[in-house]
């Protein structure tokens, strides 16, 4: 009897070491072995990292699946994280991947090929004008077809719309292609269908990039019905061979002493002799992919929440247009000259990306090697993410931060001051977003554009719905199918 004692306590003492969760690791949900810890699904991810956050503090863990999840919720450490080596790649995920065995292009790329598509993507934008006044025509031109389609529904609740991701898509592919659609191009209705359809289906990604063995278990047509593996790679080839089509293009008429945009210019780089090239026409598309993909979208998200904000805002969209009336003639938009003269715009338009968080939980790292980070042990794989829309609600920085409150960027001399510590729209370290300065430069022109030509207000006898869509668990996309009335300015 004894000796089966003795047997069972050293079973449950070697259970207990192996399901217990190591001392020197962060504190919080540890779970079982392979699966992680699996919460009843009542709550929102958002939810669920709050009441942790408030348990734990600003570092903790939660293993999902089998992987340990590192969240920081304090914007010195995600600093210090993210522009650290250690946590410069991007986890080995189809996510990122997207069917390919190492993933390229620049979003989830590592190692030289990431540096080198980073350093050519910031540079090719650059010299197109990102940021710079040469690209100010090109925004204009689409901001002022988006106004023209808006006045076509005003006056009446109606959903914004879809000129609005032409005119964004437009300005990056005239960088990326030297390509500009029409409102009523069935191609880029074709686009649309395919992005959302990728987009839907990427979603279910995260179930098989957590739960790897899944793919050593279940047989491929079970793990496509659960996994969307085969939608994905459908829509993704879809996006490729219009891709090559543009690409063979660009050959045909190639002149490589005056490039046209960022394909010509990676062709020529591709033809040089450069023994740490890492040039390929598959890694053109993919990069291609994600400029499209990341420089559309979340512009597009940005500027409808800015409407749907300033329709609920009506004292703050008053104080807009008084400046836009002051500064400009109407009709008139904007040089990046102009933009010392229109503090209050700078600062809605500031206030509106710490509110709204598009990049909730930004976009995931992994430890490349045992280190540190607060003080406590990250094992080599862990995957690490910066919540951003707690960050950029720490009271800490923040005063009454679940308040709109463009007067927070506005000094006491009455000019505009962008230096806060705890904003991080689009990221911080070494991968922030390389389309920031484009980013930033079209969503100033398109505020300035519609708020110029409209008064946004509810429907009749109600109010915009401010939360955000709870079909993406990790970003904040405006609820896109809800009305709004635009009222065209006298």
């Amino acid at each position: 009897m004894w000796v089966e004692v003795v047997l069972g306590a050293a079973v449950l003492f070697l259970l207990w070491q192996v399901l217990k969760k190591p001392s020197d690791l962060p504190p919080g949900r540890w779970g079982l072995p392979l699966v992680g810890y699996v919460p009843l699904p009542f709550k929102s991810l958002e939810d669920h990292l709050r009441d942790l956050y408030k348990k734990h503090g600003s570092i903790y863990i939660w293993r999902m699946g089998v992987h340990i999840m590192v969240f920081l919720h304090d914007q010195k450490m995600a600093r210090e994280a993210f522009t650290s080596t250690d946590f410069i790649d991007r986890p080995p995920w189809q996510i990122f991947c997207l069917g390919e065995k190492s993933p390229k292009g620049v979003v989830g790329s590592n190692g030289l090929l990431w540096q080198n598509n980073r350093r050519f993507a910031l540079r090719q934008l650059r010299d197109l004008g990102m940021g710079k006044s040469k690209l100010v025509a090109a925004v204009h031109t689409q901001a002022a077809m988006m106004v023209e389609e808006i006045k076509k529904q005003a006056g009446r609740p109606a959903r914004l719309p879809h000129a609005m991701s032409v005119a964004v898509v437009n300005i990056v592919w005239q960088m990326v292609g030297n390509i500009q659609f029409k409102v009523t191009d069935p191609k880029f209705v074709e686009f649309r269908e395919c992005v959302e359809l990728l987009m839907d289906s990427m979603k279910n990604l995260a179930i098989f990039d957590l739960l790897p063995w899944l793919g050593k278990i279940l047989p491929r047509p079970i793990l496509n019905r659960i996994c969307h593996l085969d939608l994905v790679e459908n829509a993704k080839e879809k996006f490729f061979a219009y891709f090559k089509e543009v690409i063979a293009e660009h050959k045909k008429t190639l002149d490589r002493d005056n490039p046209r945009d960022l394909i010509d210019a990676y062709l020529t780089e591709m033809e040089k002799e450069n023994p740490d090239s890492t040039c390929s026409e598959r890694d053109l598309c993919f990069l291609i992919f994600d400029l499209f993909n990341a420089g559309s979208l979340t512009t597009r998200d940005t500027t409808v929440w800015m409407i749907f904000y300033l329709a609920n805002y009506p004292r703050v969209q008053e104080k807009l247009q008084r400046e836009l009336d002051e500064v400009l003639p109407r009709g008139t938009l904007p040089n990046l000259e102009d933009k010392p003269r229109l503090p209050y715009t700078e600062a809605v338009v500031h206030e509106l990306l710490r509110i709204t968080s598009l990049a909730a939980l930004g976009a995931q790292h992994v430890a490349t090697r045992d280190t540190e980070i607060g003080g406590y042990t990250i094992p080599k794989g862990s995957i690490i993410s910066n919540v951003i829309s707690e960050i950029h609600r720490d009271t800490r920085h923040w005063d009454n931060p679940d308040d709109f409150l463009p007067e927070r960027w506005i000094t006491a001399e009455g000019k505009f001051s962008a230096k806060k510590a705890g904003f991080m729209p689009f990221g911080v370290g070494k991968r922030q977003c390389v389309g920031e300065g484009l980013a930033r430069m079209e969503v100033f022109m398109f505020t300035v554009a519609l708020f110029q030509a409209f008064t946004f207000t509810p429907p009749p006898g109600k109010q915009m719905d401010l939360r955000p869509d709870t079909g993406n668990a990790i970003g904040h996309n405006p609820r896109l199918k809800q009305e709004v009335v635009a009222m065209v300015r006298p």
